[in-house]
């Protein structure tokens, strides 16, 4: 049960690397990797799981909100920056279609 906890915790903090790192190849990876340590994670009854365990878990929750904010803040991110490359044209970005076409 421990080696499962721990692997979860491992998975997260490689995800968190990657988002640092803002290597998409890197995140996408290492999601898949959480995503198979979380399936893991989730098949551990909770009546039996070992009370030592809980601060690591305390743990991995926190990281995992760290994670979250840390993805928002990318999206937001390569939201604004494509809307910068793209150009505006009265609040729209003008991206792969032209909106004075109708398309």
């Amino acid at each position: 049960m421990k080696h499962i906890v721990e692997s979860f915790r491992s998975s997260q903090d490689s995800l968190f690397s990657a988002l640092e790192g803002h290597d998409s190849d890197a995140i996408f990876q290492a999601s898949k990797q959480l995503g198979q340590a979380a399936a893991q994670l989730g098949s551990i009854n909770a009546n039996e799981l070992d009370p030592g365990l809980k601060p690591l878990i305390s743990q991995a929750d926190d990281l995992m909100q760290a994670s979250i904010y840390r993805l928002r803040f990318l999206r937001d991110h390569s939201s604004t920056r494509l809307q910068l490359l793209a150009g505006f044209r009265e609040n729209q970005a003008s991206t792969y279609s032209d909106a004075t076409r109708g398309r």
